[in-house]
């Protein structure tokens, strides 16, 4: 959820570029807070019947290998579904936005293992758990090759899933994601520095509330409250991301070795890519590279830029669930 550049929704510019189509129990005083943060959670509950009310998406569980994963379904009759991946320190609520904007199409976004209510990672977990989960969970939901929807680090873990195993999609919507590798612009070192800030802790539900308000700005509404709610757990005296230190750390380092590259060209199914403009002059830069990469090796995939944030999914969301919907 966090990166790039913020800013307010706009009215996306979409470009062409060049030919690219392309133990015991709990002490008295924790247990209280853990009382209070599952208060709290029905509060945010109702505070979230705003933006977005009238979809209200069910809950399911699956399990692969001993670990249960968490997934929010929102109903439809009409064209394929569309199976959903969030990114880092984010959670399937994400996506609730554009599932009031798919007119009658069934989502179904899935919490990755480590967050929002998916069991943790364990130990040996890498990216070939995260492409797995989700092919599980497409097999298990009886989903015949849905549209695969993928933002920020959960768009790199689409992308993999869709090379590797064609069978298992139809199609593939790559949103402002990591597209090429990381390790042909700079080093682990570097990398580490700049994307392994501390983690947050707040004293309780509200403040964690709070600071996402500051942080998405204009792009914040009532209907994100549950968003916050859900990728945050009660940790002794305060409220912490459902996504450890350790974890982040793994997926950051999987990241980093990660060869977009050979996904790109391996890729046998229609494609969009579409990245945001409202970041940073270097990053923007990086993402333009990028950009060219994708279109010299995978001409066919099309190639989409958003006056948007890096956050598209919540700041357009009706632009990508008209993209996603044309796959």
């Amino acid at each position: 959820m966090r990166g790039g550049a913020r800013g307010g929704p706009a009215r996306p510019r979409v470009w062409h570029p060049g030919a690219a189509r392309a133990g015991g129990g709990p002490s008295p005083g924790r247990l209280r807070r853990r009382l209070a943060f599952r208060r709290r959670s029905g509060r945010a509950r109702e505070a979230s019947r705003g933006r977005g009310a009238a979809l209200t998406p069910r809950e399911g569980w699956l399990e692969r290998d001993g670990v249960r994963l968490h997934y929010l379904e929102w109903p439809g009759e009409t064209g394929r579904a569309i199976f959903a991946l969030h990114g880092l320190s984010s959670n399937a609520r994400f996506w609730s936005r554009v599932a009031s904007h798919l007119d009658g199409r069934r989502l179904i976004a899935l919490d990755q293992r480590s967050h929002g209510r998916s069991d943790r990672m364990r130990d040996g977990d890498g990216l070939a758990a995260f492409v797995a989960d989700a092919r599980h969970a497409i097999a298990e939901l009886g989903l015949a090759r849905p549209v695969l929807a993928g933002h920020s680090w959960g768009a790199s873990i689409a992308l993999e899933l869709a090379a590797r195993h064609p069978e298992t999609v139809s199609a593939l919507g790559f949103i402002d994601g990591p597209a090429w590798p990381l390790s042909d612009s700079m080093t682990w070192a570097e990398f580490a520095a700049r994307s392994q800030s501390t983690l947050p802790r707040h004293s309780d539900l509200a403040a964690a509330i709070d600071a996402a308000r500051a942080w998405h700005g204009p792009l914040w509404g009532e209907d994100l409250v549950e968003f916050v709610n859900a990728g945050h757990r009660p940790e002794g005296d305060a409220i912490v991301l459902t996504l450890t230190h350790e974890a982040r750390a793994r997926i950051l380092r999987d990241l980093f070795d990660l060869r977009q590259d050979q996904a790109w060209r391996a890729l046998a199914v229609p494609a969009f890519a579409a990245f945001a403009l409202r970041k940073s002059d270097m990053v923007l830069a990086a993402t333009k590279r990028a950009a060219e990469h994708i279109a010299a090796v995978a001409p066919k995939v099309l190639i989409k830029w958003y006056d948007s944030p890096h956050d598209i999914p919540l700041s357009l969301p009706g632009d990508i669930a008209s993209d996603i919907a044309a796959l």
